[in-house]
């Protein structure tokens, strides 16, 4: 039988509790896997296989190709083999990109066909690594966290990883997406530069787009904070509290994906690579001053949720304090007249204004004026 909740037993002046309680359904915007898959870790690492850590979240793997350079391109959907790695020509840069990471059998094939470190095949499997990058003899490897809203507006990380070699770059998402649409038409309009760079610049290219994806996120992020600074200041309610401890942990959870890629592309634009040229090494550069708006971004939501969340806190003070100040008002006008009904009701014998014939009547009209009197004095003196 489901457990029933008293809501006379809930601290509202908790929301930590109150969340982490999981009351009326309530579900984080962020979904991310707590443990980590450290059963799926621990079984591979016991066998000493290669294996896939995380959720299946296709169907079917999915690939496509792309050849380009300055004079055209082709592209091609789930190429049988990845033979063509082998004979790729020089004067062309190769594209590949994955939609899915659970074929284990796919990705070893293509660690077999380029040579890939065995170590380099584990960390593309494994869906909870932190972003990274790594220099290899033939070989540059980069991992990010990317975000992006599902249908329910619930945050999804994704794991992305990246493999630059000569002239070609492997990309692996784990699921589809359109973060990269615009870089093929670019490639299949002959817009911009990518056809005339090299495979490196097709890289920045790749890395720009996941960067103005965190952008959009969090311009997202900002439209909902100025709707719920607005229900805040007119009429703050328990689910606009929830709601900001829930946009606390969504952006809490953005820094935690973003400071590492940022750690990340430090490392390759201050490190001196065969596989980044001097002249591109300025697009890495840009990447970094993007990062650090990002930071900034992030930076100042943060501290406008933390705003909020005191102007909630001082808002509910302040209708506590109004709600005080009508009872007291109220209090106050009828002590005196109290007083009167208490000194009218006692059973003295000898009382000289009991036996006045129209000694009601003064009564009610002697706290009728006390009434009246109190409310004029209040209204001077700005209590009411």
């Amino acid at each position: 039988m489901k457990k029933q909740f008293d809501i006379t037993q809930i601290d509202l002046t908790r929301p930590d509790k109150l969340l982490l309680s999981g009351l009326f359904g309530l579900k984080s915007l962020v979904t991310l896997p707590l443990d980590l898959y450290s059963s799926q870790k621990k079984e591979a690492k016991t066998k000493g296989e290669i294996t896939f850590i995380g959720t299946k979240k296709v169907e079917e793997v999915q690939t496509q190709l792309y050849e380009f350079n300055s004079e055209g391109s082709k592209s091609s959907l789930n190429p049988q083999t990845f033979d063509f790695l082998k004979t790729r020509k020089e004067s062309k840069v190769y594209w590949l990109n994955f939609h899915g990471l659970h074929e284990v059998d796919w990705i070893q094939d293509i660690g077999e066909t380029l040579n890939l470190d065995r170590i380099t095949v584990r960390q593309i499997l494994d869906t909870t690594l932190r972003p990274k990058v790594e220099e290899y003899e033939h070989y540059l490897f980069f991992s990010v966290k990317s975000i992006l809203k599902d249908n329910d507006g619930n945050l999804q990380i994704e794991q992305m990883s990246f493999i630059l070699g000569d002239n070609y770059v492997i990309s692996f998402q784990e699921q589809l997406g359109d973060y990269f649409d615009h870089i093929r038409n670019k490639i299949t309009e002959k817009l911009g530069l990518v056809r005339k760079k090299p495979a490196e610049f097709l890289l920045y290219q790749l890395l720009d787009a996941n960067l103005d994806n965190y952008f959009e996120i969090i311009e997202q992020i900002n439209q909902e904070v100025k709707l719920l600074e607005n229900i805040i200041l007119t009429n703050p309610t328990q689910d606009s509290l929830v709601k900001l401890e829930q946009m606390k942990q969504t952006t809490e959870m953005i820094k935690k994906s973003h400071n590492p890629f940022k750690d990340s592309l430090r490392v390759i634009a201050n490190r001196k690579t065969p596989f980044i040229s001097k002249q591109n090494n300025t697009y890495f550069h840009e990447l970094m001053n993007s990062c650090n708006s990002v930071i900034e971004e992030i930076e100042s939501t943060t501290h406008s949720l933390e705003s909020l969340t005191n102007i909630y806190f001082s808002s509910l003070s302040q209708k506590m304090n109004e709600t005080m100040k009508v009872l007291t008002t109220v209090a106050t006008v009828f002590i005196p007249l109290t007083f009167i009904a208490g000194i009218y009701g006692m059973n003295f014998e000898y009382m000289p204004e009991l036996k006045y014939r129209n000694g009601y009547f003064v009564i009610w009209g002697i706290m009728g004026l006390v009434f009246i009197g109190s409310l004029i004095y209040f209204k001077r003196r700005k209590w009411l």
